[in-house]
């Protein structure tokens, strides 16, 4: 396995599902050369029941042999032999760019009717190997109506649960190209910790777990519209916020976090989403952010924001907008921790008014 040798036409020889996912794992590699040291866990990703073969170093030969003869690897000319076979000490990536071996690897495989496209698509060759694993598994399991979840369908599929997460962003996902309902899965949404408090439409969202407490506490000794008041756990709540369709007696969401940068962005992200499910909407807790305003001490230590980036994320406030976009851009934060439970029960008459 030299540098620049061709073992045979690409397309007499598709990738086997084995290399097919070695070849994606190493698309996804952040450099164009990997040792064998780096390879060997890549690898294990690859093909998981490998650990424990007596054959896997021959297996890596084999899978390396057909990655080098799609066009896809070149290998060191110094090879690593301290075990048989013989493995090469380096290998280095083709650019990760559509070429002429990968579409040769695509001609030569027999799509299924949902992955013709990839006949004529521009793909690199670890793309081929992914849709060939797809190609296989629909050939062998297209009758099958079980529906799971990304992650374990990921699995399934490719021995490696986080691989879909990695290739939904492709190209290969998309109109008239690969989607989930054709993989029978779905992108399951955290659990959003909820607790009943009284018999309103209002769900509130609190960013962090103090506040989430003495907020709970605060409205069990008021009088208020809220009948649900939710942890989102910070960043958490941008996926979370999809299982507030479980909640059909909620008909107003309100949330309260930290006026900083991530506090900010965290909720309006939420927002595009929950409106993306015609959930609804994400607003922010009025009362409890001009208390913020009003009675906290802004703290330094932040990143200054850009201005146009102050104003997109403090456009999500409204009303207080213009003083959290000052704070924004002199790196300033106030922490929704500044609202403590005294603070609450002491000022209850004008937080409240807009959760009622």
């Amino acid at each position: 396995m030299s540098v620049g040798t061709s073992l045979a036409s690409p397309a007499d020889h598709p990738l086997s599902p084995r290399a097919a996912r070695l070849a994606a794992e190493l698309e996804a590699w952040g450099r164009r050369t990997i040792t064998l040291a780096e390879l060997w866990p890549l690898f294990a990703r690859a093909d998981p029941a490998s650990a424990t073969r007596p054959t896997r170093r021959a297996d890596l030969a084999a899978t390396i042999a057909v990655l080098a003869t799609a066009g896809m690897v070149k290998t060191s000319r110094n090879l690593d032999r301290t075990a048989e076979p013989p493995l090469p000490a380096r290998l280095t990536m083709s650019q990760p760019t559509a070429t002429m071996s990968a579409a040769a690897l695509a001609l030569a495989v027999p799509w299924r009717p949902e992955l013709a496209w990839a006949a004529t698509a521009r793909l690199t060759v670890g793309q081929v190997g992914v849709l060939q694993v797809v190609n296989t598994w629909l050939r062998d399991h297209g009758r099958d109506i079980d529906i799971l979840p990304l992650r374990e369908r990921s699995l399934d599929l490719f021995g490696y649960e986080k691989r879909l997460d990695a290739l939904l962003s492709t190209s290969l996902f998309g109109p008239d190209r690969l989607t989930l309902r054709m993989l029978r899965t779905f992108r399951s949404h955290p659990p959003l910790p909820v607790r009943r408090i009284g018999d309103g439409p209002i769900l509130l969202v609190v960013e962090n777990a103090d506040t989430f407490d003495s907020l709970r506490r605060a409205l069990a000794a008021a009088s208020s519209g809220v009948g649900h008041i939710a942890w989102g756990a910070g960043a958490a709540f941008e996926a979370s916020v999809l299982s507030i369709g479980e909640l059909p007696e909620v008909r107003d969401v309100a949330y309260f976090g930290d006026l900083d940068a991530d506090g900010l962005r965290i909720p309006s992200s939420a927002a595009v989403s929950a409106a993306a499910e015609n959930l609804p909407p994400i607003r922010p807790a009025h009362g409890l952010y001009q208390l913020l305003l009003d009675q906290g001490f802004p703290q330094p230590g932040q990143k200054p924001v850009d201005p146009h980036r102050a104003i997109e994320l403090a456009s999500w406030l409204r009303k207080p907008a213009a003083s959290v976009e000052d704070l924004l851009v002199r790196g300033l934060r106030i922490p929704q921790e500044a609202a403590s439970a005294r603070m609450l029960g002491n000022t209850a008459d004008s937080w409240i008014a807009d959760l009622r």
